[in-house]
């Protein structure tokens, strides 16, 4: 029965649903081409890993739906793998352990948190809390931010007519800049580092500062985006795609509406026509909105990555 349900189905974009003999949906799944994706878990490969292998023992049945184009069906799969929490989903079903960067005024000054706080400066959320710890021990060791007060090499031009405290605030500051998407500064430092560990032929010292510096440099990046998404900006994505031009509006970790033109619109015109469809009540809502949701994260570089190699993305002010 199975079988014959594969060679059926469709050689288009889609999601499917695996089910157990209960009906539980027990997997999720996207696809460019949907039968050659399905049929794939009814073949004896030895290249399937374990997950795969103990999936398919359990599926007794599963349905699908169809959509325009391969970004639809990722952005439909992350969706319904929040909605749903399939046991056999790893990736986007597990946002509860995501978490914020936290600046305060006093010690001890840089926070992990795993729910969002009014108090300081919040960024966040990230994927997921063991990572933001792994980014918070580098900043600790490059700025010194714990244990006795040293002052950093390079914060200042000339420590003798500073006090030892404004020096740590400018750490701070620095810090917050850095994390904001404002400056470099804690790149060009842990470069320093990698290179000064080279000079001495410390090569496993240089080895590490250097996974340190991809760790940031990683974070970084997906956190300029991040906080573009906070601010009052809309972004107006538009995929190619048999011949039809796919426009999106996403604002603050949500996805809006989506329209399709024949002839490539401009991104002015792609963004009045998708805003036009918007309530004003959503709009209230995310301008009202302190902070992006846990299960906001999963969409955030889907949309961004997807739009980046295959289309165009672009950061916009509303336009009415």
């Amino acid at each position: 029965m199975l079988k014959e349900k594969v060679r059926n189905l469709p050689k288009t974009p889609g999601i499917y649903r695996m089910k157990n003999m209960n009906g539980e949906i027990i997997y999720i799944g996207k696809a460019k081409n949907l039968k050659q994706r399905v049929s794939s878990y009814f073949i004896n490969n030895k290249q399937h890993s374990r997950k795969v292998q103990e999936l398919v023992k359990w599926i007794a049945d599963f349905d699908y739906q169809l959509v325009d184009t391969e970004f639809d069906a990722l952005l439909l799969e992350c969706q319904l793998i929040h909605q749903m929490r399939p046991r056999y989903n790893r990736m986007m079903n597990y946002y509860e352990g995501y978490g914020y960067f936290q600046f305060l005024e006093k010690a001890p000054y840089l926070k992990v948190l795993k729910e969002w706080s009014g108090t300081g400066l919040v960024i966040g959320p990230f994927f997921k809390q063991g990572k933001l710890e792994e980014l918070k021990a580098i900043i600790n060791s490059v700025y010194r931010l714990e244990g006795p007060l040293k002052f950093v090499g390079g914060i200042v031009a000339d420590y003798r007519d500073i006090d030892p405290e404004k020096e740590f605030l400018l750490r701070i500051q620095e810090i917050k800049e850095t994390l904001l998407g404002n400056s470099t500064a804690l790149l060009t430092r842990i470069d320093q580092r990698v290179q000064s560990a080279n000079e001495r032929h410390d090569y496993e010292a240089a080895a590490q500062w250097w996974e340190n510096y991809l760790t940031v440099q990683r974070f970084l990046r997906r956190n300029k985006q991040l906080i573009q998404s906070m601010q009052n900006q809309t972004f107006v994505g538009i995929l190619l795609e048999e011949g039809n031009y796919y426009c999106y509006l996403y604002a603050k970790g949500e996805l809006l509406n989506r329209v399709v033109y024949q002839r490539k619109p401009s991104f002015s015109q792609a963004q009045k026509r998708l805003e036009k469809a918007v309530s004003v009540e959503t709009w209230q809502r995310l301008e009202a909105k302190p902070a992006l949701d846990k299960q906001d994260v999963d969409l955030f570089p889907i949309f961004f990555n997807y739009l980046n190699r295959h289309g165009e993305v672009k950061a916009m002010p509303r336009s009415n």
